[in-house]
């Protein structure tokens, strides 16, 4: 009976030493701030040094010491490099630190692209702000940014296969249900409260586009627009997506909207034998914090974020008591599961 139990109280310790130790030393992996997305819909384009994106966020710990941006890229990068510039209090505040990553770093950063610099001592709870730069003489750069909208989903058509040629293009908002190389079903907005449509552009200047939605069963030739948006001069776009927002339609759900979206003759509006490409966002709220808006050109969005991840050097305390926040209860039941499922099969080995 002492052997037994002597044997059992040995397991316990071993399975908690076991179970605990690879959660302790990744400690230091645990993220500062992180916006996860799937799957990702939107990206920004080619960044562009005219109007360069960021984000701001808060930090929740000291030692800020790397940011890392999902990236994609759009075009061979042989000779791409880019730069994360942060600033406290503002896009345009106190410069803290650099970060500059050359065509081979970029090229292995994967999911993420990792900018890393001096840890940042004083970053707890400060208002960060960082933005990506192209540098040099590049007016343009080969990667594009990901982006979130906060907001729900619904319509979303793939990228087109064509560049529609023309400055005006009037349709029916999508439906969200799309066959792969099928047609789509036109009209039928999947969700109330509409309140932006992003359009797939190859190029399209800011301030030169112009968004009309207008009510089911509205002749488009003589009837008022619901809603008007204007392309923000700031959102200049080279192979990706520009956002038209709007004050939400709240009873869009299951109507048959239609649109008309002008342009000028530079702009390259992608789409397919049957209209644009485009995406549809419902109810756009503000980020919850940490989260401080995406910034483009020096402006800030407050109802979408890049995908991103920011990297702190939190105390052990201060992240094993994160880990307690969230987990509560169940890392002790999941602990406790852990040690008894040891002790039971220990007591199953046979013993000489």
């Amino acid at each position: 009976m002492r052997r037994n139990l002597s044997a059992c109280l040995l397991g316990s310790v071993l399975c908690l030493l076991f179970g605990l130790w690879p959660l302790h030393t990744a400690l230091d992996e645990v993220l500062d701030v992180e916006v996860r997305t799937a799957p990702r819909r939107t990206q920004t384009g080619r960044l562009l040094d005219e109007s360069p994106v960021g984000q701001g966020f808060r930090c929740r710990w000291n030692g800020l010491r790397s940011i890392e941006v999902a990236l994609t890229p759009l075009g061979p990068a042989a000779e791409a490099e880019l730069e994360l510039v942060l600033r406290a209090d503002g896009p345009h505040g106190e410069l803290l630190r650099r970060a500059r990553l050359g065509p081979a770093e970029l090229a292995a950063g994967g999911a993420f692209t990792t900018f890393a610099f001096e840890p940042l001592d004083d970053s707890a709870g400060r208002e960060l702000w960082f933005e990506l730069d192209v540098p040099g003489e590049r007016v343009q750069s080969p990667y594009s940014a990901w982006v979130r909208y906060h907001g729900q989903p619904g319509t979303d058509a793939p990228w087109g296969d064509r560049i529609l040629p023309g400055t005006v293009f009037e349709g029916k908002l999508l439906d969200h249900s799309i066959a792969p190389g099928s047609r789509p079903t036109w009209g039928r907005v999947p969700h109330p409260h509409l309140a932006a449509v992003a359009f797939a552009f190859e190029a399209v200047r800011g301030g030169r586009a112009r968004l009309e939605v207008f009510d089911e069963g509205a002749d488009l030739a003589q009837d008022p627009p619901l809603r008007v948006a204007l392309l923000d001069v700031q959102q200049s776009t080279r192979g990706g997506y520009a956002y038209f927002q709007f004050e939400p339609i709240a009873d869009s759900r299951w109507k048959d909207l239609g649109f008309r979206l002008t342009v000028d003759q530079e702009a390259r509006l992608v789409g397919f034998e049957y209209g644009p490409s485009l995406k549809t966002f419902h109810g756009g709220t503000p980020p919850a914090p940490p989260l401080l808006g995406m910034t483009r050109g020096g402006r800030v969005y407050q109802d979408r974020s890049l995908v991103f991840r920011a990297r702190s050097s939190p105390s052990r305390a201060e992240a094993w008591a994160l880990i307690r926040a969230r987990a509560g209860w169940k890392l002790w039941a999941g602990g406790l599961c852990w040690v008894l499922a040891a002790c039971l099969a220990l007591r199953t080995i046979p013993r000489r």
